[in-house]
């Protein structure tokens, strides 16, 4: 199986995509930060391909990528909610993902089994209209096999390269992301802790949560 490739600006087409996401299809697009494997959360069989189809770790959850960006409390809530409010209100849409306690909605092979998840919300087009279109958040990791690519970046050609054959769909945008990092990564579970710095600095981190360590 070689996947079909979609543009990223042909919204029929990314409207017929995000069906067949909903019913259990796996896309590659590009995130604000390299190009991702995304899927339905709810489809556990999907969900299940990608990990197969990285040779992914089962204990490392997968991400969900929102269309909006008050859509987290959909999803999950914040121990700290005003830490919360302010960073989405800061930083998204952007290269921003946000560990919070997740909601029982959010089933437990997106996050292997932990009760905490991981959101996002990106400027990427493609991304939020597939979301849009498909009417639920998307389930998400690089579109890599794992544990070979040191950076975490991932271009179309190297998306196209480990996954083009493993997957139904890769949504090729025109402009390559200008990111030098992977996505920052904070928590605001017990406190405000970063855990992976990103090209979102630490320090207009802490412009929004003083209390970020």
């Amino acid at each position: 199986m070689t996947a079909q490739i979609i543009d990223a600006n042909d919204l029929d087409e990314l409207r017929r995509v995000a069906q067949e996401l909903r019913e259990g299809a796996t896309v590659i697009a590009q995130t604000d930060t390299n190009y991702g494997v995304f899927c339905s959360p709810f489809s556990r069989s999907a969900c299940t391909r990608l990990y197969d189809m990285k040779k992914r770790d089962g204990a490392k959850p997968l991400t969900l990528f929102l269309s909006s960006p008050i859509d987290w409390v959909t999803w999950a809530f914040a121990p700290g909610a005003a830490d919360m409010v302010a960073v989405a209100t800061a930083f998204w849409p952007g290269p921003l993902n946000v560990i919070l306690r997740k909601k029982p909605v959010v089933p437990d092979w997106v996050t292997s089994g932990q009760d905490t998840v991981s959101v996002v919300h990106n400027l990427s087009a493609p991304i939020n209209h597939l979301s849009i279109f498909a009417g639920l958040p998307l389930a998400a990791t690089s579109a890599n096999i794992s544990g070979t690519v040191a950076s975490g970046l991932v271009d179309f050609d190297l998306a196209v390269e480990h996954l083009g054959r493993k997957c139904d769909y890769i949504v090729r945008s025109a402009n390559a992301s200008d990111s030098t990092m992977s996505s920052t990564i904070v928590s605001l579970v017990d406190g405000a802790s970063i855990v992976r710095q990103g090209d979102l600095s630490a320090k207009a981190l802490r412009s929004v949560v003083p209390s970020l360590v």
